[in-house]
């Protein structure tokens, strides 16, 4: 397997010709420009929500007519372009790369060093690109350039942003949103702690914002649980208390990836504070389950006698959100068009795989169906690495892990199919094999048919009543049963295992007849 950073920032879908980037290419047609801004809207739906369609489709219609320009206006037409033709099921990545590569080389050349609104749209929009395109470390540079140029402008601050008009206030209020998007996915992903920090009042219900809100619960966890390497429980009660609240957000029938965006981020906030509980159940559970078993286990194995119920709980509820991220997201196996590219998607994909595996180690499948939900995670993920180097470079891990799954419980199998052997041997016992060293004659040899003859003849010497009354002390030493003998008391309730036979016997009924 390549090494990580050789997979995650490999540029291979953007293929730039820096000798031909200063030359404006082509504009699409109207028909073209309207499909890449329709899928441009689908994709980055709820969670880039710079610009709306018709908002886009308001500017850019008419600019396909104008003269070749290289004003700020040109450069976000270029890039939204861009993203568009990346993320739409047609193969338009030739075209998406000229875009991109123009709109790169005019941030660079024009939009540098201006500190205005634009230049905070246009970096957004190229780490968003970059994003699509498997290079999160590229991008997190362009968030960073971006978040810096936001700070000189205010745009961090709600008070600021009030005393501009309502159209521009509003503007600055989306940009800031976007970039907590953009920096708290980042940094969560490449486990770096946020650029950003919210000094908004998140649940107001005033302009509530589900997005802004989910921003601030994964901004905590970074904060208070990641960068401190561990969960208090005023911490965790804060940060459930947040999550505890729920999101704002309407229940639709249809595919909707806004809303899979905010649903699959609400199932991540859940999964990343209860992760270290998972974990540390997991190593307690494999400690455990080096030693022996009982002789006699009525309860579920599962948990640990030193595990809190409390942290067990939080333990399951790491692998239900899993679960519940897998069940939402399998509407894209269903869906005839969507985006080639969702960034977002595939990286819940392979984050609820990875602690649908752990669980395997805690024997949790035997309460959440693990199986079924990492087949649909491998299938989900397979329809996306066609397009997405980052979803096939998951998918293989993904895959490797669940190999490293079967052989857990293929081993796990083994152990309790001896276990019970033992247990079964302990109750019954066994035949034992012949002697190495002592070979029978070949005169005692003897074939099928003349044991059946012997068997015969022991009948006619031997009735099957006196065959009964045959005691315990005489049968071999392997197929002796002790009287004090426990899994033989809890089976049949009798402290004697002999009197059962004996009083049969005496009434001179068989021991396994009806009465």
């Amino acid at each position: 397997m390549p090494a990580e950073n050789d997979v995650l920032d490999e540029d291979s879908t953007i293929s730039i010709n820096w000798d031909e980037a200063n030359m404006e290419p082509p504009r699409p047609s109207v028909e073209d420009a309207r499909y890449y801004l329709k899928w441009y809207a689908s994709a980055t739906s709820c969670v880039f929500d710079l610009f709306g369609y018709e908002e886009l489709a308001t500017e850019i219609i008419p600019w396909l007519q104008q003269p070749a320009s290289a004003d700020s206006s040109t450069c976000i037409n270029f890039l939204a372009l861009a993203i568009g033709a990346q993320c739409g099921p047609k193969n338009h990545d030739e075209q998406a790369d000229a875009y991109f590569a123009y709109g790169r080389y005019l941030s660079s050349t024009r939009f540098l060093e201006p500190a205005n609104i634009a230049t905070v749209q246009i970096y957004c929009l190229i780490a968003t690109y970059l994003v699509n395109s498997a290079c999160p470390h590229a991008a997190s540079m362009y968030v960073g350039m971006a978040v810096r140029v936001a700070h000189s402008l205010g745009i961090h601050r709600a008070d600021i942003n009030a005393l501009f008009s309502a159209a521009e206030s509003s503007k600055r209020e989306r940009i800031w949103k976007v970039l907590r998007v953009q920096d708290l996915f980042l940094s969560t992903t490449l486990g770096q702690l946020p650029s950003t920090t919210e000094t908004r009042d998140t649940m107001s219900q005033q302009g509530y914002s589900p997005s802004t809100d989910l921003c601030h619960i994964f901004e905590k966890i970074l904060s208070e649980v990641y960068s401190k390497q561990e969960v208090s429980p005023a911490v965790l009660q804060h940060v459930s208390r947040l999550i505890g609240n729920g999101l704002l957000i309407s229940v639709k029938t249809q595919l909707n990836i806004g809303l899979c965006h905010l649903k699959e981020a609400y199932y991540w906030t859940i999964m990343l504070v209860t992760r270290p509980y998972l974990i540390d159940l997991v190593q307690r559970h494999v400690a455990n389950d080096t030693a022996a078993l009982p002789l006699m286990s009525t309860s579920d194995d599962t948990l640990s006698p030193s595990t809190q119920p409390s942290d067990t709980l939080l333990a399951h509820a790491s692998v239900n959100s899993a679960v519940l991220t897998i069940n939402l997201l399998q509407c894209f196996l269903y869906a005839d068009e969507i985006p080639k590219r969702l960034p977002y998607v595939v990286n819940s994909l392979f984050n609820s795989a990875l602690i649908l595996g752990i669980g395997y180690f805690a024997d949790l499948d035997r309460l959440f169906p693990l199986g079924h939900a990492m087949d649909l995670a491998e299938r989900l993920m397979d329809r996306f690495q066609s397009n997405d180097i980052l979803a096939r470079w998951y998918l293989r891990i993904v895959r490797d892990l669940r190999q490293a799954c079967n052989r857990f419980m293929e081993k796990r199998r083994d152990r309790r199919l001896k276990h019970h052997g033992a247990l079964v041997k302990d109750l019954f016992g066994d035949v034992q094999p012949f002697d190495s060293q002592v070979r029978p004659s070949p005169a005692s040899q003897t074939s099928p048919c003349n044991v059946l003859q012997d068997l015969d003849n022991g009948l006619e010497s031997r009735d099957l009543h006196s065959m009964i009354e045959t005691q315990f002390s005489e049968l071999p030493n392997g197929l002796q049963v002790e009287e004090s003998n426990t899994i033989w008391n809890q089976l049949f309730c009798d402290s004697i295992p002999g009197s059962l036979w004996e009083s049969n016997v005496e009434s001179g009924r068989l021991p396994f007849e009806w009465p």
